[in-house]
């Protein structure tokens, strides 16, 4: 059916000669619903059966039988045969028919269209395939009772600090990790990648990246040696990276001295941009020639190549006339550390810096490099206290958050404030070129500028689906504020949507007070734990971990309700140390399924206050904190290497990613260490 025949009319006259009269002769076919036939004698398919076509000339007529044979369907074939995705991204397959006739159509609008595993991906009934969840599936398109199979490949990626510019802290495209895989034997640690210096900023992942002809899932982390690596995420091989640059210049070492030690170099998690697959770094370096100085790198991720003209020198400087200012300028140093994470958005790389008299954010052209806007937290008032901070951003290692109209939101260290060009301890909220739009500031700001209180040693998270953004910091004291309208400094702090304690209910806030350099005495409430972390969301629930500040007092992560209002939860148990700075969780889940809540728990870290211990990777079912599925503490085969302050896990692709170091501080040259943990097969 479908398939044609030429036939030919030949003319036989008196005189015994012949003439082919097949364009001159009228064509007819006797049964027209099983073939047809043209003024040619080209004659086509309609139907299985039998006909006379006929041609008929001056009244003489010929004929010959005609049997169309029904069009069997013989295979399909979906293309392309194999194909890998992230989580959220499309890939339009096709399929093409081949019939007994050897002839081929491309069926894919006939075709019915299937997945294996519907939780990995779905498919449309144009072979339309979306990624759901990290994992393999099966892609089916089928005819007439005949099939053809292709293989989808679903990888998820982490590209930047908490996995997305929101910073909220989940994977939902988590396939294979489950709360009833997840522990031992079936779960622990796979294997360690050796690096050459503490890898203080969190790993992140690439799915399905090319590099010498094969495809590799990569983790990349980049340490205070000021080199970055780029490791296969899911086989050990012979611990090679697959590649590694050092970002250090002749002549060059990292900084030596410096808050960091023993070495000072990249100190903030990287930020990748999957479109151009680059990879955004921030070095610090010193020679002797010019001294110390930060740079901005644009690593291209299959090879670790500059991009883009880069590097760049990090140069920033402001009128202002605090105690740092020069002839009425203040200016960007290496007295700062660049510990808060990057955050790219919207063609724009934005960096914070603290740690130093008064903070910074910076911006930056993705593709040009070229600086695009610059924020100094304080260049005119000086802090008080120890350090005399003034607004620092570091944000307990997290970063500067963005919301989908392109809005940027930090918190600010202990500082002064005015409202006018002095923003210590609060929220700020800038359009892309950190022209300042809104702010809040909590109503007790002189007692934390005097007590260290650092609203900025946490992060931010912007919780997802709503104007809400979600802070806190060393008082204990979570500010829950509505980006729409910050609130400014209000009494009471009657500009934000909700205050509240973490754990009111186990832990009450109790008095403090501080005198400042002035003499001005400051009393506020603070409670028994501080916060050195950002929280996570998934399902309707935040999720906060925080630092006792004395033995006994309850201390993990929490899970709060929110719908609107934030209703605190259950806890998790066991406690963290006082001195163990910091616990940002981290989530893995199947969409609205198979939540588990990651953290690590740092005990003593490299730098803390006490000896330093081996950290513990955590997991707990997310729907019940109560209930703890891992703990790499319980097999000594799963233990990681020493903790790191402020550090956070991620999950991808059925495996969990930590950094910690492999050697103590006093080591010469010491080690990091980036641990692998996965599903053993046991």
């Amino acid at each position: 059916m479908g398939a044609t025949q030429q036939f030919t009319a030949t003319a036989k006259y008196s005189d015994g000669s012949t003439a082919d009269v097949s364009a001159t002769a009228s064509w007819t076919a006797a049964t027209q619903a099983t073939a047809t036939v043209n003024a040619s004698g080209l004659a086509t398919g309609v139907a299985s059966g039998s006909t006379t076509v006929t041609a008929s000339l001056s009244g003489i007529i010929g004929s010959s039988m005609l049997a169309v044979n029904a069009k069997v369907l013989t295979s399909v074939a979906v293309s392309p045969t194999s194909a890998t995705i992230g989580v959220g991204a499309t890939q339009q397959f096709r399929a093409t028919a081949t019939y007994n006739d050897g002839s081929t159509a491309d069926v894919t609008s006939a075709a019915n269209w299937t997945v294996a595993t519907p939780t990995l991906a779905s498919v449309n009934s144009s072979g339309l395939a979306t990624g759901v969840a990290s994992g393999s599936t099966a892609v089916t398109a089928s005819l007439s009772g005949v099939s053809g199979t292709s293989t989808l490949n679903v990888g998820a990626n982490v590209a930047m600090w908490h996995f997305d510019a929101q910073r909220s802290g989940l994977n939902a495209g988590e396939g294979s990790l489950t709360p009833s895989n997840v522990s031992m034997p079936t779960f622990g640690k796979l294997f360690s990648y050796l690096v050459d210096g503490y890898v203080y900023g969190q790993p992140l992942l690439v799915s399905n990246v090319t590099i010498t002809g094969s495809a590799h899932n990569l983790v990349l982390v980049a340490t205070e040696n000021d080199s970055v690596y780029a490791f296969d995420a899911d086989t050990y091989g012979s611990g090679t990276p697959l590649w590694q640059v050092s970002l250090l210049q002749s002549g060059e070492t990292p900084l030596t001295g410096g808050s960091i030690l023993p070495y000072q170099g990249i100190t903030s998690t990287p930020a990748i941009d999957l479109t151009s697959n680059t990879m955004y770094v921030v070095s610090t370096e010193t020679s002797s020639a010019s001294g110390g100085t930060f740079r901005l790198h644009a690593l291209g991720i299959t090879s670790g190549a500059e991009k883009f003209g880069g590097p760049v020198t990090i140069q920033a400087s402001v009128p202002g006339t605090n105690s740092d200012s020069v002839n009425g300028v203040v200016t960007l140093t290496t007295s700062c550390l660049q510990r808060a994470a990057l955050l790219v958005a919207n063609g724009t790389v934005f960096i914070g810096f603290g740690a130093c008299h008064s903070g910074w954010l910076l911006a930056y052209d993705e593709q040009t490099l070229t600086q695009t806007g610059v924020f100094n937290a304080s260049p005119n008032l000086n802090g008080e206290g120890t350090y005399g901070g003034a607004g620092g951003v570091w944000m307990g290692g997290g970063g500067p958050a963005a919301d989908s109209s392109g809005n940027v939101y930090i918190t600010t260290g202990n500082g002064p404030y005015d409202g006018l060009t002095a923003f210590g301890d609060s929220v700020l909220k800038f359009d892309p070129q950190l022209n300042l739009l809104d702010h809040f500031t909590p109503y007790d700001y002189e007692f934390m500028d005097c007590k260290d209180s650092d609203l900025a040693a946490g992060g931010l998270l912007l919780i997802p689906g709503s104007t809400e953004a979600l802070a806190g910091g060393k008082t204990g004291k979570l500010y829950l504020v509505n980006t729409a309208g910050l609130g400014g400094e209000q009494p009471n702090d009657a500009g934000a949507t909700q205050t509240l304690w973490f754990e009111a209910d186990l832990a009450p806030p109790y008095s403090a007070s501080c005198t400042d350099n002035q003499g001005n005495t400051w009393t506020t409430d603070i409670n028994s734990y501080e916060i050195f972390g950002t929280a996570a969301y998934f399902n309707g629930s935040v999720y906060l971990g925080v630092t006792p500040t004395m033995s006994g007092v309850p201390g993990g992560v929490r899970q709060f309700a929110y719908s609107g209002l934030l209703t605190p939860g259950v806890e998790s148990s066991p406690n963290i140390l006082e001195s163990s700075y910091g616990t940002t969780p981290f989530l893995s889940a199947s969409g609205t399924a198979n939540g588990i809540l990651w953290m690590i728990d740092h005990g003593d870290p490299i730098q803390g206050a006490g000896t330093q211990t081996t950290a513990i990777l955590r997991a707990y079912d997310a729907s019940n904190l109560a209930t703890e599925l891992y703990n790499s503490g319980a097999n000594s085969g799963d233990t990681p290497g020493y903790g790191i302050k402020f550090t956070s896990p991620i999950v991808a692709n059925g495996k969990v990613y930590i950094a910690t170091g492999h050697d103590p501080v006093s080591a010469v040259n010491p080690q990091g260490e980036l641990d692998v943990y996965g599903l053993t097969g046991q």
